[in-house]
């Protein structure tokens, strides 16, 4: 499998939460809706010859509204998150502190999903 296959899998995985997804971060970011970028680190290797430890991060934004309702549905979309994330065989490994982010003028309760899986690259 390729980087790009696998960020279109974490992509596809978070889709199943009514979420605008990207395998990229956007230009303009559509709410809620989550993007993959590279993990830190991103490849390292892995437990056997060949193989690599593959992180990524994924980051879910929810709808603007007021603080309670943006808290609220923040908590419901990192659960979910982390529940369709581990069903697709994904490693959730951390869940940042939610902060505020803007997104063309707007603003969004956003969070980072660490993710991780082992890989062979052909």
């Amino acid at each position: 499998m390729t980087l790009l296959q696998m960020r279109q899998e974490l992509a596809d995985a978070m889709a199943t939460l009514q979420l605008t997804t990207y395998t990229h971060i956007p230009g303009r970011l559509d709410l809620p809706g989550a993007f993959v970028a590279a993990g830190n680190p991103y490849i390292e290797q892995g437990q056997t010859f060949g193989e690599r430890l593959v992180r990524f991060q994924v980051v879910v934004a929810t709808q603007t509204g007021d603080n309670a309702s943006e808290t609220t549905a923040l908590d419901e979309l990192i659960e979910g998150a982390q529940a369709a994330l581990e069903a697709a065989d994904w490693l959730v490994e951390q869940v940042d502190q939610p902060f505020v982010q803007d997104f063309n003028n707007a603003q969004a309760l956003v969070t980072v999903i660490t993710v991780s899986a082992y890989e062979t690259f052909n």
